[in-house]
């Protein structure tokens, strides 16, 4: 028999009416809402893709390139004003490889992932947040990019997500707010029923705002227990601004990274100094330096980056990167989305691409 043929039901017919009632009240009872509340929900994100050339020691390919400034993302938001000076807001972004279409990571929100409330206490958020070492190491540095960015060197060593977080951020007074954040298990997978340590962190931070200075300080810990002979904690202290002089903004920072425990990696130290010169509103550069020592070790990296920046709209940016690694002892670190280099092997690439968002 046709499938169009076939004779619907009274039945059937009482389940769709059913159907259609209930959604025509949904669709009145959110108007009702909309009218008592002002909220609002947006659908953003950003696309970046473009071509890299990676050398090694030992051979050199070209590739496609995604995320060199940022990674791809996805982002649904929302607020709703309570009144009185207060806030209802959420956060889901979801990061994917634009090259491939894939997911980056096993998470369908592999970036944020929160709800929050604001108002004249502060803010309190929860769920997957950022890390406050790697908001400070990211926006505070000169190109604000992943190629080109000397805080490469330390991602690795923490993680820029933090899941199972709650974080408070109080307001500023003279230029000067805090944030507190604690996680039960920074990353689930890590993080097995029976063990009540392994993963646990906090994080205190500090920022300072005033005229050309902006400066932040940030102390954090975090526990690794996965095994009887991996039992450490590492304590990390970040501090890092930039000073603008109007032609140019200069950025500094050092990061301290200290183990206690069993089954320890190597301590290590980064120094990141750089600028970033508007040279026209359209256009932007940036180098930074990067050094990574490692304690008690010959081991070390040494990072340059270079940037060119050139937006087309406030929507569209073109640029190029080169990105300049060598490292030394058992330090292997790789260039952004790289090939994969051997200890005390040296790289280096160079892209050309473009963001766009939306």
């Amino acid at each position: 028999m046709n499938p169009s043929t076939v004779p619907v039901s009274r039945f059937h017919l009482n389940r769709v009416n059913a159907a259609l009632q209930l959604l025509t009240l949904a669709a009145i009872s959110m108007g009702a809402v909309g009218a008592h509340a002002q909220s609002s929900v947006s659908i953003s994100g950003a696309l970046d893709g473009g071509i890299a050339y990676v050398t090694t020691d030992r051979y050199s390919q070209f590739q496609t390139a995604s995320g060199s400034i940022a990674a791809s993302s996805l982002v649904f938001q929302g607020k709703e004003d309570l009144g009185g000076g207060y806030a209802a807001s959420f956060l889901l972004r979801s990061l994917y490889v634009l090259s491939t279409g894939a997911t980056s990571g096993s998470k369908l929100f592999g970036s944020e992932a929160k709800v929050g409330l604001e108002g004249p206490f502060g803010k309190v958020e929860l769920g997957r947040l950022f890390s406050p070492t790697h908001q400070t190491l990211v926006f505070k540095a000169p190109s604000q990019s992943n190629f080109a960015g000397a805080f490469n060197l330390a991602i690795g060593g923490y993680s820029p997500y933090w899941d199972n977080s709650v974080r408070y951020t109080s307001p500023g007074f003279s230029g000067v707010n805090f944030i507190a954040q604690h996680s039960t298990s920074i990353l689930d997978a890590e993080s097995p029923a029976p063990n009540k340590k392994n993963g646990v962190g906090t994080a205190l931070a500090v920022n300072y705002v005033q005229g050309a200075v902006d400066l932040t300080g940030v102390v954090e810990q975090v526990a690794t227990q996965k095994l009887p002979a991996t039992d450490y904690s590492v304590t990390r202290g970040t501090l890092m601004g930039t000073y603008d002089f109007g032609v140019v903004k200069a950025h500094a920072g050092y990061l301290s990274e200290k183990y206690s425990g069993q089954g320890v990696p190597l301590d290590f130290n980064l120094s990141i100094l750089g600028a970033s010169l508007p040279i026209s509103p359209a256009l932007k550069l940036s180098v930074e330096f990067g050094h990574k020592r490692f304690q008690n070790s010959p081991s070390k990296t040494d990072f340059v980056g270079l940037g060119i920046f050139y937006s087309l709209s406030k929507r569209t940016v073109v640029y190029s990167e080169i990105a300049d690694i060598r490292n030394k002892g058992v330090s292997r670190q790789s260039v952004y989305r790289g090939i994969t280099v051997l200890p005390g092997e040296n790289t280096a690439g160079y892209t050309v691409g473009m963001r766009h968002t939306f």
